[in-house]
């Protein structure tokens, strides 16, 4: 994430003990906020899904009956939701009768929920989280069975939602990641070259490198027919069309062509088998090309408890990319994945080195995977 990212600050919560009241009641209020919290997520996510917020931001302060009209939405559903985002502190709101009441969508909020390339804009977790729900019965079934869960069955709102996520990152971050790896830019910026983007998921990293390198062409590969086609709808029309292509593939066998370099943006962890996909990239890079594969900052060492970004790394784990990575008898990596590993990964497919970048982010770690010369 960008510098700008405000930090995440949450109070560490010890396990309870028994007979520790004060303990028992800090984990009630924490399952109360946690509740309130999700709710929060599938309300805004009918605001988001509705155009509730964006109607707010065009025609500004509004009655539940000019919303409705603004939106095509029932009055007596505006009013409620109106209410509601009121109450929980997101929308402002004036005096007056149930009817008369106008509500204002704060400018702080805008940015977060309305502007998909600005760096908080946190409006697809609530299109994330909720898809997420049908799948509940079927993640039971698998954690008593062992088996995974193929990304076709993940619903398609969670996968966009997931690429609308790392977008701001790619579009303002991207550039300072690779002006950290001279040894990368330095190349790519030289002259022509070949660049394969592995998970590229929905292309917003492949676009981001055409932009970076203007005389690349970029190959976007992700094993997820829904995440291509996004990709190749989202670049359609762009003035880096023309030097970048999207193909589904299983990533064990990305092209025959030789790249000058390869990236992995957050795709590692959820790969079934890393080590085939590893070697593949290997030897699909020019003799020397370095892979650069940003993954999880994940704590070094297990680490209980944890801060707030590592309990996201396992709660993504343990609902979506555990199940994903067990797929087709994977071997589970999950996304706490740790520079250990990774190494473990890059000597098993043959490269002849893999040491951390000195690329600084509060999310992602950085790799250097260098092909043998």
């Amino acid at each position: 994430m960008s510098t700008d990212t405000p930090t995440i600050d949450a109070p560490t919560i010890d396990a309870p003990t028994i007979d520790d009241g004060a303990a028992t009641d800090a984990f009630v209020g924490r399952l109360f906020e946690s509740a309130l919290g999700a709710m929060d997520l599938f309300t805004i996510g009918l605001g988001s899904r509705l155009g509730l917020y964006a109607a707010l931001q065009e025609h500004g302060p509004q009655t539940s009956t000019e919303l409705a009209a603004h939106a095509g939405v029932a009055e007596r559903y505006a009013r409620e939701w109106l209410e509601q985002q009121a109450v929980t502190g997101i929308l402002e709101v004036g005096p007056g009768s149930a009817a008369e009441r106008r509500y204002t969508l704060p400018e702080a909020v805008v940015p977060v929920l309305l502007e998909p390339t600005h760096p908080a804009y946190l409006a697809p977790l609530a299109a994330l989280v909720p898809p997420l729900g049908t799948l509940f019965e079927r993640l039971v079934e698998v954690y008593r069975t062992g088996e995974g869960v193929s990304w076709s069955e993940f619903p398609a709102e969670a996968v966009e939602a997931q690429a609308a996520l790392n977008r701001p990152a790619f579009t303002h971050e991207l550039g300072g990641w690779l002006a950290a790896v001279p040894e990368i830019d330095e190349r790519l910026s030289a002259g022509p070259s070949r660049i394969a983007d592995l998970g590229c998921g929905g292309g917003w990293s492949t676009q981001a490198l055409a932009r970076r390198y203007p005389e690349a062409v970029v190959h976007g590969f992700d094993i997820d027919d829904a995440s291509i086609a996004m990709a190749r709808r989202s670049v359609a029309g762009s003035e880096v069309e023309e030097r970048v292509a999207f193909e589904v593939c299983d990533l064990a066998g990305p092209a025959d062509i030789a790249y000058d370099a390869a990236t992995m943006f957050e795709a590692l962890h959820d790969l079934s088998h890393p080590v085939q996909v590893l070697t593949s990239i290997r030897r699909s890079l020019v003799p020397g090309g370095i892979l650069l594969v940003a993954d999880e900052r994940a704590a070094d060492t297990f680490t209980a408890p944890g801060d707030p970004f590592e309990r996201l790394f396992y709660a993504s784990s343990v609902l979506v990319c555990l199940p994903g990575s067990l797929a087709d008898g994977g071997v589970g990596t999950g996304a706490a994945i740790r520079p250990s590993t990774v190494r473990s990964y890059a000597e098993q497919a043959g490269f002849a080195s893999c040491e951390v970048a000195p690329i600084d982010s509060p999310m992602f770690r950085f790799y250097l995977l260098r092909a043998p010369a």
